[in-house]
């Protein structure tokens, strides 16, 4: 059986708000795992932008085979929920959690729009 004898000193009810405390906020969707990596792509593709053609090409391969190309990083993490791998992208100055295969693509989206606004040849392997 279990105790049911109330803790001393404090009633029922001091004892229920105390344990269902409220977080003072609640997390965005991109700071869903506030002590991982972060997940903002836009953000790190500001500050890890490929300098010149041949670091995008290497940093395309990189998010197509998953591995480790030039100075690009790819650390596997634990699937997700649904099934989906996860993993992080280490660049010169930070990471990135990649969540899905969207969030790749997105990525791979807007590597391409950097090559047409600088005027870098199509990518061919």
């Amino acid at each position: 059986m279990a105790n049911t004898h109330p803790i001393a000193g404090l009633s029922q009810h001091q004892a229920t708000q105390q344990s269902h405390q409220p977080h003072r906020y609640q997390l965005g969707s991109r700071q869903r795992y506030a002590n991982d990596v972060p997940t903002d792509i836009l953000q790190w593709l500001r500050e890890n932008e490929p300098q010149d053609y041949s670091e995008l090409q290497t940093l395309r391969r990189a998010l197509y085979t998953r591995d480790s190309t030039g100075h690009w990083i790819i650390r596997p993490r634990a699937n997700t929920m649904a099934g989906e791998e996860r993993f992080v992208l280490v660049g010169r100055v930070s990471a990135v959690l990649f969540l899905s295969n969207k969030s790749r693509h997105f990525l791979l989206r807007n590597l391409n729009r950097l090559r047409k606004a600088r005027r870098w040849p199509p990518i061919v392997y």
